[in-house]
């Protein structure tokens, strides 16, 4: 009886405060033990790159939790590969135009999402379905796992990230999680988010951030690791999702930029130029868009979605933009403004997503473009862009 109170603890103390799915995992690190060749991968921003860890090739929280897989996989003759998918600036919109070239095409077994963070400056009416949506590309018809890792910046009380809106999708899902936050809090340190950063940065923790981080994920997957059950106990691995918890339409995306579409109209746009961030040339499968310096010059597209949005690049060295779509019956949606110029940006530009309109069935609309009137004295001549069009729904 105890020996059955004991398994009963233990199932417990790893999941956490959900109901969590381990049969994906399981069958993840099955496989390992199995010998078989296994595919994990971290998806992320700035933070999962290892941004202010040094060096990021071992410092990094992924770098580290690279070397937990490393040691299993050793052990038992399996072949591993470790993709490090983060990109700066990513957050859940921009992941579900990258998620077919850096995950699903690399066949990947396990991948850690890290989003909390950057999902913070993503639109409320926008991230809680791009997170969905980027499960449910994920894990919809697939056996990949998914283990969510909640990280937050180093705000004395707060500490704020999106776990609250992230968390709640993920007991949707059953998937299990890992909150920084909730585990220094937990072993009542509050106080070593103090020593996690250096100097005034409060958003990319330390090595000793990054080591933090990382104890808690090797801590939850050795969890699973110790209590595995043989091949013959294997739970099914569930590959249909169940319905939606806000909507599905980021589900299915369509990431348009210069190899795959043409501008219906264009008035002194052009293919290219600055945004080709390092972080997404290391990853592969770069993706251009278009840009100009010509005041009050627009261009077109023609596209169809239930849910149609622009990415763009921001910085110092930028000026704005305004976009709309023009829908079906001929009438205009509200303009937006593309906040390209961002002054806080020095000398670095980062990515930003903006609905531009957000339905209940894909319909044809034309976006329009334009590159502002109006810019003040030291603008005039900078250049505005997009670097793609995601157009979702199914």
């Amino acid at each position: 009886m105890k020996k059955i109170m004991g398994i009963m603890a233990a199932a417990l103390m790893l999941a956490g405060s959900l109901c969590a799915d381990e049969a994906r995992i399981q069958n993840v690190l099955a496989k390992i033990r199995r010998g078989e060749k296994v595919t994990v991968a971290v998806l992320g921003g700035s933070i999962t790159t290892g941004y202010s860890s040094n060096p990021i090739s071992s410092n990094s929280w992924a770098a580290k939790t690279e070397e937990w897989f490393k040691s299993v996989c050793e052990k038992s003759g399996s072949s591993l590969t470790f993709l490090n998918e983060g990109v700066s600036g990513t957050d859940s919109a921009f992941a579900v135009a990258r998620v077919q070239d850096h995950i699903i095409k690399n066949k990947v077994d396990l991948v850690i999402l890290e989003f909390a963070v950057n999902d913070q400056w993503l639109d409320s009416k926008t991230r809680q379905r791009t997170y969905e949506g980027l499960i449910r590309q994920i894990m919809n018809n697939s056996d990949t796992a998914v283990l969510a890792l909640f990280v937050n910046t180093r705000e004395n009380e707060s500490l704020p990230s999106q776990q609250y809106e992230q968390q709640p999708i993920c007991e949707h899902y059953h998937i299990p999680f890992v909150s920084w936050k909730d585990c220094v809090l937990k072993n009542g340190k509050k106080s070593d988010f103090q020593n996690f950063y250096d100097g005034q940065e409060t958003v990319h923790p330390n090595n000793a951030g990054h080591a933090s981080i990382a104890s808690f994920i090797v801590e939850k997957l050795k969890g699973y690791w110790d209590n595995l059950p043989a091949d013959k106990a294997l739970p099914a691995v569930a590959k249909k999702l169940p319905a939606p918890k806000t909507d599905d339409a980021f589900e299915f995306v369509t990431y348009y930029h210069k190899d795959n579409i043409s501008p219906s109209s264009n008035t002194g746009w052009k293919i290219g130029g600055t945004p080709r961030h390092d972080d997404w040339i290391k990853r592969g499968s770069v993706r251009e868009g278009w840009q100009t310096n010509e005041a009050g010059s627009e261009i077109t597209f023609e596209v169809e979605g239930s849910t149609i949005g622009l990415t763009y690049a921001e910085s110092d060295q930028f000026r704005n933009a305004t976009a709309w779509v023009t829908g079906p019956d001929g009438k205009d949606s509200q303009k937006v403004i593309l906040q390209c110029f961002q002054a806080y940006r020095k000398g670095y530009y980062g990515w930003a997503y903006k609905e531009l309109v957000h339905g209940d069935k894909v319909q044809k609309y034309t976006v329009h473009i334009q590159c502002s009137k109006r810019a003040s004295a030291d603008r005039a001549g900078k250049y505005c862009n997009v670097t793609g069009i995601i157009a979702a729904g199914k």
